[in-house]
């Protein structure tokens, strides 16, 4: 698996991108990180540089994230998972207890999180017409612009919520999809003795905000931020809310931005 590591602290963050995204979603967190940290970002199974998952399921990744954690050789680390990667957060921090780990993680944090497929995300997973319908959307650039255009009310207004689709493997994305739709729901994770934290955007999809509430149900310990003025790409719109929250409170600092 690919990770691409920045910073030589002592303290350590590990960042689940989202359906979409890849090691470079977490970009603008690296350039307000305190000097004291250490950021390590993968591209997660199948995803930018990453070989494809052993298997095709959620637990299956969590699984290969969890051994290559634990390989970083850090104790106490955040865990932050971004939109569809909160769940895999969760599923890691689970799988990291299973194998007698669970020291390797403090924190979770997890920005404007999914907790479970949206109805409107279910068409694209239609038999034989889904990938056909989501191609129409994402796999193409009248597609990804319109859609963007229809989402505005989302985001803010130099932001481009379809952008990371130009870059991705189309089958890959949607086979992600499938696995967020199969995984099940927060509930699972009931009782799970680790610190969170949880983000979102203001104007982010009500189905964001409708997670939010089941990510509290299961997750009481759950401390809620709402980011005003953002949407559903906290880490670009409300950088350095995020890091703050990030890095502990921290305070953060402006770098030259690094590529991956």
């Amino acid at each position: 698996m690919f990770i691409h590591e920045i910073g030589g602290g002592i303290r350590g963050v590990v960042g689940l991108h989202g359906w979409s995204g890849d090691h470079l979603t977490f970009q603008p967190i690296w350039n307000n990180m305190p000097a004291d940290w250490t950021f390590f970002s993968p591209d997660l199974p199948g995803c930018g540089q990453s070989d494809p998952p052993k298997e095709w399921s959620l637990r299956g990744v969590a699984q290969e994230v969890a051994e290559e954690v634990v390989n970083l050789g850090i104790r106490d680390l955040v865990l932050v998972g971004s939109c569809s990667g909160a769940i895999l957060t969760a599923f890691v921090v689970r799988e990291l207890r299973e194998m007698g780990r669970p020291e390797v993680v403090a924190r979770i944090v997890l920005i404007d999180p999914f907790a479970y497929c949206p109805w409107y995300f279910r068409f694209f997973l239609l038999p034989l017409i889904g990938f056909p319908i989501y191609a129409v959307a994402f796999a193409n650039p009248i597609g990804r612009w319109l859609t963007n255009l229809s989402l505005q009310d989302k985001k803010a207004d130099d932001t481009d919520l379809t952008e990371s689709f130009a870059r991705v493997d189309h089958r890959v994305t949607w086979k992600y999809l499938r696995m967020l739709d199969e995984c099940g729901f927060p509930g699972q994770f009931r009782g799970m003795p680790v610190a969170v934290e949880i983000l979102y955007g203001q104007k982010t999809f009500s189905a964001v905000k409708q997670s939010v509430e089941v990510w509290k149900e299961a997750l009481p310990q759950a401390r809620v931020r709402e980011l005003a003025g953002v949407g559903h790409l906290p880490i670009s719109e409300g950088t350095e809310e995020v890091a703050q929250v990030v890095f502990d409170g921290a305070k953060v600092n402006r770098r030259q931005s690094a590529k991956g």
